[in-house]
């Protein structure tokens, strides 16, 4: 695709007419709290959003963020949560190759293996987890999380001091004596 045609589809996405999503309330709660934790985790204020839990043996089972009380869980429909979740994934636009996989044993003998796909956004990265039971070729599930590989937040309050620092040099530099 060139970039013309990349442009003109973002402008049309973006400033395209859309169709209300239909959400229930409990939907309407879940998707409010999910970008809320994206937003915090963009800000470095969390370290840490695990959005997906599969699990392939059953498909019509699906694990998500922890969310509070309030939100009715047995009124999310799997189909919408797992579009959001799959959405926001698409947000952050990971890399299709990812990197290596990383094998170990946990102590319970599963086998975990770790994959970490970068993404647009070069603070965070999108983590696959995938665990095996004993001698099992297929996963018994698959999590999806995004986490923060440094953090920006105190990283930024730390170039505000060396900032600062340098400002007040420079002011005595022009200070005449």
């Amino acid at each position: 695709m060139t970039a013309e045609v990349t442009e003109r589809l973002a402008q049309t996405i973006v400033r395209g007419q859309r169709v209300r999503a239909t959400y229930n309330a409990a939907e309407q709660q879940f998707s409010v709290l999910l970008q809320q934790r994206l937003q915090r985790l963009l800000e470095g204020k969390d370290n840490c959003l695990e959005v997906l839990r599969r699990y392939p043996d059953d498909p019509h089972r699906l694990g998500v963020m922890v969310t509070p009380r309030c939100v009715a869980r047995e009124q999310l429909r799997l189909a919408v949560v797992e579009r959001l979740v799959w959405d926001t994934i698409a947000f952050v636009r990971p890399d299709a190759t990812g990197g290596p996989v990383a094998q170990a044993v946990d102590p319970d003998g599963d086998v975990i293996e770790r994959q970490l796909f970068s993404t647009r956004y070069p603070h965070i990265v999108l983590e696959r987890v995938d665990r095996y039971r004993g001698d099992d070729l297929q996963p018994t599930d698959t999590t999806y999380a995004l986490r923060r590989v440094q953090n920006q937040r105190s990283q930024t309050q730390f170039n505000r001091l060396l900032d600062a620092a340098n400002l007040a040099f420079e002011i005595l530099r022009v200070i005449p004596r």
